[in-house]
């Protein structure tokens, strides 16, 4: 039987567009282990003077990210931001409705920006859309941008930042579509909060980069974006991958990639209807694998209509306790790199990702009590940081090969996904690619190119291999130095990088 082919077409004068560095970033909740036992674990001998966890630090630096959004995710819909300033002691403790945790507030507004100066990232505050009010996000701004003599003004500059933060990016709710949020709405209802409130945080603030919820209905996007979306930066869109199998977690980010397509399509449409000539783009601010038992579990209609009436739930974790937490395996690596080849490929319409969620919830960094795993899904975005370029490339791929689902247009997904980035000014490029096969090797021709070129390899015997905290090194990246003649072997089941 011979082995299966593809070839891949790269020009480096057909570009998609400048990559927004942005596209690159993380997300912390107050859920579960995100935040307590996680990023921020004071007394523990592995943390530093202000709290955080030392080794979470030097990993999460290692992925780079250029934002960081807090604090939510589900916890916004219920949090007031006065809970989490001033004296650690004097915060008061709450019942988290979404998680169902006893939230001490010991990190708050300052913690979390204080967290984000280390890694230099950019922070990107989400505002309570449901049971917060107006008032609350407006001096919610005041207190982390204002030189004015205001109260919340006052409030910061007696405490441990006197000077105003500058927080440019304000999310304007989360998910209110959902039935899981606090006080969920109607697109119509949301459209007109969205609009309002951005236009009074616009009013306190001109520099403010405001993102609006959207959603997997295109009839929701369509109402935020005529109603709202003269105030808005950018329409967030979440996605996480958790069909059943290798095929189906694969098949993921395809589909958002079809789906990132048709929003693109509405958000030109309402430009053109409302005449918004200003940038308008779509924003991930949730992304990444998740176990498809827990998913399909809660949105069952008979789970939903007893979890409405408070006959079903978690019970109340006085402790953080592990909260979705799970093996990533190669699979899943597979799957974040074939994302990252989505942004590379619409550098146009993406410009602010943050993956859901840094640390042990959902996250490629996992804390033990003496230390941290890097998941398998660590290394894409860990390479990805090092190699990806400022400029995507328009990359075509020719395959006959390919494995059937059903799920996936057509009936199948092609053998070989690829994207690739350059650095116009200095030549430097990078191609990478994500052999699908589950068993079989792939042989890619690479149109003639040739010459020393650096490999970084990612890959197991198993797509089900994960690093434990036994072994937390059982899929990594392997890098050599090859020859390149222009035919390249991959093995099956892997992501390989070539640094030119």
């Amino acid at each position: 039987m011979s082995t299966p082919n593809a070839t891949v077409l790269v020009d480096p004068r057909r570009t998609t567009g400048t990559i927004d560095n942005r596209v690159y970033g993380q997300f912390l909740e107050n859920m579960g282990r995100a935040v307590y036992g996680g990023v921020f674990e004071p007394g523990s001998p592995l943390a530093d003077a202000d709290g955080f966890r030392r080794d979470v630090l030097a990993a999460a630096l290692e992925l780079a990210p250029p934002v960081l959004r807090w604090p939510g995710g589900n916890f916004a819909s219920g949090y007031h931001w006065r809970d989490g300033v001033g004296p650690t002691e004097d915060r008061p403790t709450r019942l988290d409705l979404a998680w169902s945790t006893l939230e001490s507030n010991h990190f708050g507004t300052e913690e979390f920006l204080r967290y984000a100066r280390k890694l230099n990232a950019t922070p990107y505050l989400n505002l309570n859309a449901s049971t917060g009010s107006i008032d609350e996000a407006l001096q919610w701004l005041s207190y982390c941008n204002s030189e004015h003599p205001v109260p919340e003004a006052a409030l910061r500059r007696s405490g441990p930042h006197p000077d105003p933060h500058d927080v440019t990016i304000w999310g304007i709710g989360n998910e209110n579509f959902g039935w899981w949020q606090h006080l969920h709405t109607t697109a119509d209802s949301y459209a007109e909060t969205a609009r309002e409130w951005g236009k009074l945080l616009r009013w306190t603030d001109n520099r403010v980069s405001l993102v609006g919820v959207g959603s997997d209905d295109p009839d929701w996007n369509w109402t935020v974006l005529n109603e709202a979306g003269a105030v808005l930066d950018w329409l967030s869109l979440h996605f996480y991958w958790n069909e059943a199998g290798y095929e189906g977690v694969l098949a993921g980010p395809l589909l958002s990639e079809a789906e990132i397509c048709e929003t693109w399509g509405l958000i030109g449409a309402a430009k053109r209807r409302r005449q918004m000539h200003h940038d308008l783009r779509i924003c991930v601010d949730e992304w990444g694998t998740w176990n498809e038992p827990y998913l399909s579990m809660i949105n069952q209609p008979e789970v939903i209509n007893r979890r409405i009436r408070g006959e079903v739930g978690m019970p109340v974790m006085t402790e953080p306790s592990p909260l979705v937490e799970q093996r990533f395996d190669l699979t899943d690596a597979l799957a974040h790199a074939c994302w990252l080849h989505v942004l590379w490929r619409h550098p146009d319409k993406i410009t602010l990702a943050t993956q859901a969620q840094m640390v042990n919830v959902l996250g490629p960094i996992h804390t033990t009590p003496d230390g941290i795993v890097r998941e398998t899904t660590f290394h894409p975005l860990a390479v990805a940081r090092r190699c990806a370029q400022n400029t995507g490339l328009n990359v075509e791929v020719i395959t006959e090969a390919g494995i059937e689902y059903a799920g996936a247009p057509a009936g199948s997904l092609p053998a070989l996904d690829a994207a690739a980035t350059c650095d116009p000014a200095s030549g430097r490029m990078h191609l990478s690619l994500v052999n699908r096969l589950p068993d079989s090797e792939l042989l890619v021709d690479l149109d003639a190119m040739t010459g020393p070129v650096r490999r970084i390899t990612l890959w197991a015997d198993d797509p089900a291999a994960v690093n434990s905290p036994e072994d937390p090194d059982r899929v990594v990246p392997v890098e050599d130095r090859i020859e390149l003649g222009g035919v390249l072997s991959m093995p099956p089941h892997s992501h390989v990088t070539l640094v030119f």
